[in-house]
């Protein structure tokens, strides 16, 4: 498990912070829109939070508008989804794919 530990910058720790609602008064989860800036580790922030909501029962789909991006940052993250036993609640797609769904399957895939 060791070699799935990657330390964190502190943008991606507060991203997730933000992501979560961190500090607010309201204890339900809203969305959030955040901006990480070229270099900041979106892909270690997106995996991050996509591990945490899947522990948390929810189905989480990551989007990216790179089908290599997609397949390179679900692929980086599989070994740790697969540990916390979290990867079959987890999807990387790009936007394309993601918006030719029907709206009816949208919210459950």
């Amino acid at each position: 498990m060791q070699d799935l530990l990657i330390k964190p910058h502190c943008i991606q720790i507060l991203t997730l912070l933000c992501l979560t609602g961190y500090g607010k008064k309201s204890q339900d989860l809203e969305n959030h829109v955040m901006q990480i800036r070229t270099g900041e580790g979106k892909s270690i922030a997106l995996g991050g939070g996509a591990a945490l909501l899947a522990l948390l029962g929810f189905r989480v789909r990551c989007v990216c508008y790179s089908q290599y991006l997609s397949q390179r940052d679900f692929k980086a993250f599989s070994t740790l989804f697969d540990a916390l036993g979290v990867q079959n609640h987890i999807i990387y797609s790009t936007i394309t794919s993601y918006s030719n769904l029907p709206k009816s399957v949208q919210k459950f895939a």
